[in-house]
């Protein structure tokens, strides 16, 4: 099969309103500060001495960095070659600082910019090399194969039963039809892409009634607790594939009526989402822990992508309640 290749950029610039990229640029600083005396120093200067004069003007200017990045996230990604623009804030706020900290140094020390500038590109060069590493379309295979597809057993099983309801519920029939078709666009669009909580949140009601029509109300019931902004940044295909684990791996093996639980809840900076489905008590409950195990490998990735370090997913068991906790920032969708 051919392998399709993906051009990856040699510097990318992260989202700076991020924790986990704030902490790596502060934490590289500080290895950076405690490096340059080394890197610059001369006979006649000790290390505690050029450190010293080092701090009192690098310790400012690495905090007035990662303040104006922040503040300027959103305008320096939409310019263009925005790495340039990091770059520029950066040499800018050091040049000053160097100057106001140091006045009595009689020219601006071009050795010192040339090594941050060094530096900066590496960090942005690491950014590019992390984005590589985690890119979903370096990783298409997992992504088709673990949430983008749909269960061959679930397609047929979801035709027949909009076979059956023709003659004797035409609506129920149409609505089935409808849902399913939804669903398969949603699979042929990109897994890479991001969407909206509230698309995400229909297309996942839509799967689960079109689970709840072929199963019956008597095998399946869900609950839906949305308190969240529909218009939240959330990865494609977030929802319905853990809810098509929960259904496959708590819901079919069982002999009980089962309710799959969804809470979606925004509490000030954060999303918060929780999924619980029983646990179906049988011997073929460690395989499909394993599945859901796989499943969830995958979406940490994804969510990792987006947001960092600043996005937590966790699963438990917990007296017969298999449950999925995700937390995530949130952004506003912008199309």
């Amino acid at each position: 099969m051919r392998i399709i290749r993906q051009e990856i950029p040699l510097f990318a610039v992260p989202d700076f309103r991020n924790l986990g990229v704030a902490l790596r640029v502060f934490v590289s600083s500080m290895l950076l500060l405690l490096i340059l005396p080394l890197l610059v120093a001369d006979e006649n200067t000790s290390y505690l001495e050029s450190f010293s004069k080092f701090t009192v003007w690098l310790a400012p200017a690495i905090l007035m960095i990662i303040v104006a990045l922040f503040l300027l996230n959103k305008p320096i990604h939409r310019l263009p070659f925005p790495p340039m623009w990091v770059l520029f804030v950066t040499i800018s706020i050091c040049s000053l600082c160097e100057t106001f900290f140091t006045p009595l140094e009689k020219e601006l020390n071009f050795r010192h910019i040339i090594i941050i500038a060094v530096y900066t590109l590496g960090l942005m060069h690491y950014q590019a090399v992390l984005q590589k590493a985690f890119s979903p379309a370096l990783a298409q295979a997992q992504l088709d194969a673990l949430t983008a597809r749909i269960r061959p057993h679930f397609l047929f099983n979801s035709l027949n039963a909009a076979v059956s309801l023709i003659h004797t519920r035409p609506y129920d029939a149409e609505d089935v039809l409808v849902n399913l078709a939804d669903l398969f666009r949603a699979q042929l669009k990109s897994s890479g892409k991001d969407s909206s909580l509230g698309k995400e949140i229909e297309l996942a009601q839509g799967y689960l009634a079109i689970e709840e029509m072929r199963m019956g109300s008597d095998r399946l019931a869900s609950e839906w607790t949305v308190n969240a902004p529909k218009n939240a940044r959330v990865p494609h295909l977030l929802l319905q594939p853990l809810l098509e684990n929960a259904v496959y791996h708590g819901v079919e093996p069982s002999l009980m009526k089962c309710t799959i639980k969804v809470s979606i809840t925004h509490k000030g900076e954060w999303i918060y989402i929780r999924i619980e489905n029983p646990i179906p008590p049988n011997d073929e409950q460690q395989e499909h822990v394993s599945g859901n195990r796989m499943a969830l490998r995958n979406l940490s990735e994804r969510l990792f992508l987006m947001y960092d370090r600043d996005a937590v997913l966790n699963r438990s068991e917990n007296n017969g309640i298999y449950r999925v906790d995700i937390r995530m920032p949130y952004r506003p969708y912008s199309v």
